[in-house]
C-alpha cells in the first residue's frame, strides 16, 4: 500500500512533494509550517498536527481532518468546504473571514477561536466546544446552534440572501413560463397528421 508514513514535514516544498506521489497525511506533523494559500482538496489528514501552521487563503476541501490539531492554527480568509473536522482541535485558531460551509465540525473544540467576519453555512456544530469564541460581525445559515456543547456567546447574524436572488429566481420563473407558453404554441403548430 502506497500511503505516506506519519512523519514530519520540514517545509511547504517537502509537503507539496510528498503530496505529488501519496495524498494521505494521516497523522503527519506539519506544525508551525507556512502553508499560506495552499489547496488541500480531497486529502486524509486524519489526526494530522497543523498547529501554529499559516494556512492563510488557503483551500481545503473535501478533506479528512477529523481528530486534526489546528489549535493556534491561521485560517485566515481560508475556504473550508465539505471537510470533516470530527473531533478537531481548533482552541485558538485564528478563523478571521474564514468560508466555511458543509462542513462537520461534530465534537470539535473551537475554545478561543476567532470566527470573526466569518460565513458558516450548513455546519453541523453538534457537541462542538464555542467557548470564549469571537464571532464579531460573523454571518450564518443553517447551523444548528443549539445542538453544540456550548454555544457562542454571540451567535453570528444570519446571513441575508444576496440583493440579486429575487431576481434571479423571478427570471427563472419567466423562463419556465414563456418555455411552457412556447410548447404548447408549438403542439397547437403540429399538423394532425403528426398527432396521430
Amino acid at each position: 500500500m502506497s500511503t505516506m508514513e506519519a512523519k514530519r514535514f520540514a517545509s511547504r516544498e517537502e509537503v507539496l512533494e510528498g503530496l505529488k506521489q501519496d495524498r494521505c497525511l494521516v497523522g503527519s506533523d506539519l506544525s508551525g509550517l507556512d502553508l499560506s494559500g495552499i489547496k488541500l482538496i480531497g486529502l486524509n489528514m486524519k489526526g494530522a498536527d497543523l498547529h501554529e501552521a499559516n494556512l492563510t487563503g488557503a483551500m481545503l476541501c473535501a478533506a479528512d481532518l477529523s481528530e486534526v490539531n489546528l489549535s493556534n492554527a491561521h485560517l485566515d480568509g481560508a475556504t473550508m468546504y465539505g471537510d470533516s473536522l470530527r473531533g478537531a482541535n481548533l482552541r485558538n485558531a485564528h478563523l478571521h473571514a474564514a468560508k466555511v460551509g458543509g462542513v462537520d465540525l461534530q465534537e470539535a473544540d473551537l475554545t478561543g477561536a476567532d470566527l470573526s467576519e466569518s460565513r458558516i453555512m450548513g455546519v453541523d456544530v453538534t457537541d462542538a466546544d464555542f467557548s470564549k469564541v469571537d464571532t464579531t460581525a460573523a454571518r450564518a445559515a443553517g447551523v444548528s446552534w443549539s445542538d453544540a456543547k456550548v454555544q457562542p456567546a454571540e451567535l453570528p447574524a444570519a446571513m441575508e440572501p444576496p440583493s440579486w436572488l429575487p431576481k434571479l429566481l423571478a427570471g427563472i420563473a419567466v423562463a419556465l413560463i414563456l418555455m411552457m407558453i412556447m410548447r404548447r404554441i408549438a403542439g397547437k403548430r403540429r399538423s394532425p397528421a403528426e398527432k396521430a
